[in-house]
């Protein structure tokens, strides 16, 4: 029987963050081989700098953004408008599985009832673990929040036709607590990002991370072993794009001044890519904790598909896929490794370029698009 997939949840579309990627990715998968499917956005909170339209299509795929709706008080016509749409897409003759990000809030339960009462599978996309794990630093009203999420989103998991996970931590989390659940290991999937093979690695060194800055992200450790690098006499320059919460980056007062950090904050996706290619080493340094464990960092397919050394810790599923021989593979919450790893790169250009290849061949393997979509839909089908 022929698939109808519709991606529902709080994420813009087509532009957006990392869990928005994810999605575009499998769209694209699934526009190539003719699979319908749509992407309907509830409540998210807007960036403005993103300036996606309200609906439209990508590609094949129709996509319809509810947003708007509920921040201008319009709930009634909210929730009219996303149940006319689920229904609009209902096609009796398919397979119609909708697909719901890994917590529900209570908009998106509401969605839920009716899409499994109309007749749709229920497929979770579990990307994380519980958002009041250690590594996150919520506040006591917004954890509050989450465990009542939580508490919904375990009814309708119960109910669910299967589930993606992202780790295999998260798999034997939900092999525990739903054991008849059908699951798929899926990891993020990514184009090739890099145009023309590196040669040469520049002076000064360029380090960049990108992404959050929560304490799962390990930015103190990756400061000070940047600091670190350059008190041993290495010419670097660490690179910082993204933003977090204003309780997250207090850490930007401390480094304003350092001559060799330069934070750029948000920046489109375009030059995201520019500023990836151009660097030499890619920074990812999640911390030890729970949080990080159970997820996967979607930078991280992203940076192996420029070439270039990426630098990563060694938590949750990362060694499952990074060696020392396609990566600079170092243990979490270590600054004196960091600062390490970057002046090897800076002494050993040539076997840092071939560590750059080595990883864009493993994201080719592993993270692209065509092999992560096939078994996206071989899931789906089954269920």
């Amino acid at each position: 029987m022929e698939l109808n997939i519709v991606y529902i949840g709080r994420l813009s579309f087509p532009l957006g963050q990392a869990t928005t990627k994810r999605r575009r990715y499998m769209v694209d998968y699934m526009n190539d081989e003719n699979i319908e499917c749509h992407i309907l956005s509830t409540r998210y909170k807007k960036n403005k700098q993103l300036n996606n339209p309200s609906e439209g299509k990508y590609g094949k795929a129709d996509f319809y953004d509810l947003s708007g709706l509920f921040k201008k008080g319009r709930i009634f016509r909210y929730y009219k408008e996303g149940k006319r749409k689920i229904r609009q897409w209902y096609d009796s003759s398919k397979k119609n599985i909708m697909i719901f990000p890994t917590i529900l809030n209570v908009e998106d339960y509401i969605f839920f009832r009716y899409a499994y009462n109309l007749g749709y599978k229920i497929v979770f996309d579990q990307v994380e673990t519980s958002y009041i794990a250690d590594g996150t630093n919520e506040s006591f009203k917004r954890k509050c929040y989450i465990f009542f999420c939580e508490w919904i989103s375990d009814y309708a998991y119960k109910k669910a036709a299967g589930s993606f996970v992202i780790s295999q931590a998260l798999k034997s989390q939900n092999k525990e607590k739903y054991p008849k659940m059908p699951l798929c290991l899926l990891p993020n999937s990514t184009p090739v990002l890099c145009e023309v093979e590196k040669t040469m690695i520049g002076s000064p060194v360029r380090i960049l991370y990108s992404g959050t800055y929560a304490l799962k992200d390990g930015i103190s450790f990756l400061l000070e072993g940047v600091e670190k690098a350059v008190n041993a006499g290495c010419v670097c320059e660490l690179i910082l794009v993204g933003k977090g919460r204003a309780s997250d980056m207090t850490f930007l007062d401390k480094v304003k001044d350092a001559p060799w950090i330069k934070y750029l904050g948000f920046i489109s996706e375009d030059e995201l890519v520019a500023k990836m290619r151009d660097c030499d080493i890619l920074a990812m340094t999640r911390t030890n904790s729970k949080f990080a464990n159970y997820g996967f960092p979607f930078k991280l397919s992203e940076y192996l598909a420029t070439g270039n050394v990426v630098m990563a810790t060694k938590v949750g599923d990362v060694p499952l896929y990074l060696n020392d021989n396609n990566s600079l593979l170092i243990p979490p919450e270590n600054s004196d490794a960091i600062a390490k790893a970057i002046l090897y790169v800076a002494q050993n250009p040539l076997e840092s370029l071939r560590l750059g290849h080595n990883g864009l061949n493993t994201m080719k393997e592993k993270f692209s698009i065509k092999n992560v979509g096939d078994t996206f839909i071989s899931f789906l089908s089954k269920i």
